[in-house]
């Protein structure tokens, strides 16, 4: 008893101790460690997302930044609350910014025009703060920012970025989930806080430490440095090291937000499934060049059932493939799209989850940080909506994909709306909202109709356009093309519209389609050069050199830059080529000249086209100047056989017999086929009619063999 005693003793001697202290570092201004800093990545600088500044009606405001705006929303809410106002900050990644459109038609824009039609009681201010590109750090971050603005409730829609930054980690994130656990604990505390900062300048010696990550203030992704998803490779380790610190962000913010005793609203975000195939796809480490060789037999089998139809061929080789490799995210893939023909929805869905989380390149959220939105939620007692599970019973077949997605991971503006309809439910489950009126569909269907209203036809098109170019730099071609299909058809007057549809149609080998846009494109706005460029690649092509031509001309006359108008050069070089040989042929030997040196002015020393132009010229009788011409090229290209021949035609023709005996003897032994060719020297002098010549040029050293 007496033990028993002594230790409680203890026990609340040291609690009272840690109390005091916890108090006297709270006055000395020493917040806990958590909400300070994150231990695995630093920024080079931060600046403000709002900046103070006074509206037209001389109102004092927050206002987004102006070098904010080209990842945010332009956003601005008053300096001082007014009594009576819920505070929400929309955060995240660009899902929350609004992409492919803005802020207006976002969830936060639909949770905007709900709130004071469901709960008039309240002023509600929705501030929109998500950031294109943003992920969980990046989030957790502003959030230390946006607690200085009175927030009540922050809604977090993040985990879809989370894999965009390249960064390293050490230390904590490799620590087991129970010790790491121990360690979030005491980050809460203000002694942590200061014995780390202690700890820390003793190690140092005062220097600075570089134990984390340092990025930019301003996003550079990995895919910006690279050509589509080439910089991404399976990496088991950096994508466990990822998820960790993803589960840690979630813990951050509601740490943040509690700190002034606001809400964390967390959503478990959606991503398209059943129609956005991976970005990249890797064979199993170890699969080996056999492997590989058998997974693409099955795969091919696959194919060949599928066109004869028969359903139980293509699923027994599609195990086989999955077998061989359960890695492969573009055989997942196809694994899932074929079950979901057939009508086997299950197996088709647990199929394209496997190809999500096994895409190498992973720009949708994985299954297991849905899990730990889920998780974080309930640990922390946090509100949630559970997007997932509401496009699931949105979707026909239980699985998600174009008709909530406009690409891999961006809702359509109904898909927003939903979000915006889920989220408030949930705000009214847990008290949050207060509706003063039934929630029926009149006041979602006329809120709709408002937001829809403030996007145009045009609008919808060129962001279905930016969608396109997004997911055609990323290789998925196919659907690029099918969102600048959509595109057109809402925006068919605007001529980056058409380009894009083009330029898809091309991409998809379909030239006629593409020549059509192009041309539609040029219409529209004639002093354009891209679409000039690609509209003369395809008339080249089909051998419409005239057309190939006039289209080069126009697109470097209008270049935007000195590397356009390098490249344009370079295909009206090659295309007069074409044109010459054809004038050539067609006996309209001057304009073939002219085409032939028009082309050497543009592209001087290319042998080709020197002995083109004086294949031409002796057409023309300009003797001197084939010589040359020809004599030229074969400086540039000794070993070339037919020019040699070429140019002992042209010597023969200036009375040069000696060099042409030595020209055609070099040709000869360069080309011994030559003595069959129609243009042959031999067959040239007896189609002239100068069969006396050749004795000449045997007297010469001539000899055929």
């Amino acid at each position: 008893m007496l033990v028993g005693k002594k230790i409680l003793m203890a026990v609340g001697v040291t609690v009272v101790f840690f109390l005091l202290l916890e108090g006297i570092l709270a006055l000395a201004g020493v917040n806990p460690r958590l909400y300070a800093e994150d231990p695995f990545v630093g920024f080079t600088s931060t600046s403000p997302l709002f900046i103070k500044d006074v509206d037209a009606d001389g109102r004092h405001i927050y206002r987004t930044a102006d070098n904010k705006l080209r990842l945010f929303n332009s956003q601005s809410f008053p300096v001082e609350k007014a009594d009576g106002t819920t505070r929400i900050f929309c955060v995240g990644g660009s899902t929350t910014f609004g992409r492919p459109f803005d802020d207006a038609t976002s969830f936060c824009g639909w949770l905007r025009e709900l709130l004071p039609e469901i709960d008039p009681s309240h002023r509600w201010e929705v501030i929109n703060a998500g950031g294109v590109s943003y992920a969980s750090y990046r989030v957790a971050l502003l959030m230390e920012e946006l607690v200085g603005y009175e927030p009540d409730v922050f809604v977090v829609y993040s985990g879809q970025n989370e894999f965009l930054e390249a960064r390293t980690y050490s230390g904590i994130i490799a620590m087991p989930p129970a010790v790491r656990g121990l360690g979030s604990l005491a980050a809460r505390t203000r002694t942590y806080a200061a014995l780390g900062g202690a700890i820390e300048s003793i190690r140092s010696g005062g220097k600075e430490v570089a134990s984390v990550t340092t990025l930019s203030d301003d996003v550079i992704t990995r895919l910006d440095a690279s050509i589509g998803p080439d910089d991404y490779h399976r990496d088991l380790a950096q994508r466990r090291q990822v998820i960790d610190h993803y589960r840690f962000n979630l813990m951050r913010m509601a740490e943040i937000a509690d700190s002034v005793g606001a809400s964390v609203h967390l959503v478990v975000p959606a991503s398209n499934l059943e129609h956005c195939t991976p970005f990249k796809s890797e064979h199993a480490e170890g699969l080996g060049q056999d492997g590989e060789a058998r997974w693409d037999e099955a795969m091919a089998k696959t194919r060949q059932a599928v066109i004869d139809g028969d359903v139980e061929a293509a699923l027994r080789h599609l195990e086989t493939a999955r077998e061989i490799d359960p890695h492969h995210a573009a055989g997942l893939f196809a694994t899932g799209t074929f079950l979901a023909q057939v009508g086997r929805f299950d197996e088709a869905r647990v199929a394209f989850e496997q190809a999500r989380d096994e895409d190498v390149c992973p720009l949708r959220i994985l299954g297991e940080m849905e899990s730990i939105v889920r998780e974080v939620a309930m640990d922390r007692g946090l509100g949630l909506t559970d997007f997932e599970s509401v496009v699931d019973r949105q979707a026909a077949d239980g699985i998600p994909g174009s008709d909530v997605f406009l690409d891999h991971v961006h809702p359509t503006i109904e898909g927003n709306g939903l979000l915006a309809r889920s989220i408030l439910d949930d705000l009214i489950g847990n008290t949050t909202v207060t509706p003063s009126t039934e929630w029926d569909e009149a006041v979602f269907e006329a809120v709709g109709n408002r937001i829809s209203a403030r996007i145009d036809d045009t609008d919808r098109g060129l962001a279905l356009m930016k969608l396109s170019k997004v997911l055609g730099w990323a290789g998925k071609i196919q659907e690029s093309w099918r969102l600048a299909q959509q595109a057109v058809r809402l925006a068919p007057t605007d001529s980056a519209v058409q380009y894009q549809a083009g330029l898809t149609a091309q991409l998809m080998g379909q030239s006629e389609e593409a020549i059509i846009h192009y041309r539609n494109a040029i219409t529209i706005q004639p002093d354009v050069d891209l679409p000039r460029q690609n509209l003369g690649v395809l008339l080249q092509q089909q051998g419409d050199m005239d057309g190939a031509v006039e289209q080069f001309r126009a697109a470097r006359e209008n270049a935007r830059d000195q590397k356009t108008s390098e490249a344009n050069k370079l295909n009206l070089g090659d295309a007069l080529v074409g044109q010459g040989f054809i004038r050539y042929r067609q006996g309209r030997i001057p304009e073939a000249i002219r085409c032939f040196e028009e082309s050497n002015q543009l592209i001087p020393g290319r042998a080709d086209t020197l002995g083109r132009l004086g294949q031409a010229q002796l057409a023309g009788r300009q003797i001197p100047q084939a010589v040359a011409s020809l004599e030229t090229a074969v400086q540039l290209a000794p070993s070339d056989g037919i020019i040699l021949n070429r140019l002992a035609v042209a010597y023969v023709s200036a009375g040069r017999m000696d060099e042409a005996a030595t020209a055609w003897r070099e040709a000869l032994r360069l080309s011994p086929g030559l003595k069959d060719a129609p243009d042959a020297l031999p067959r040239v002098l007896v189609a002239l009619g100068r069969s006396d010549l050749l004795s000449r040029l045997e007297k010469a050293g001539w000899a055929e063999n």
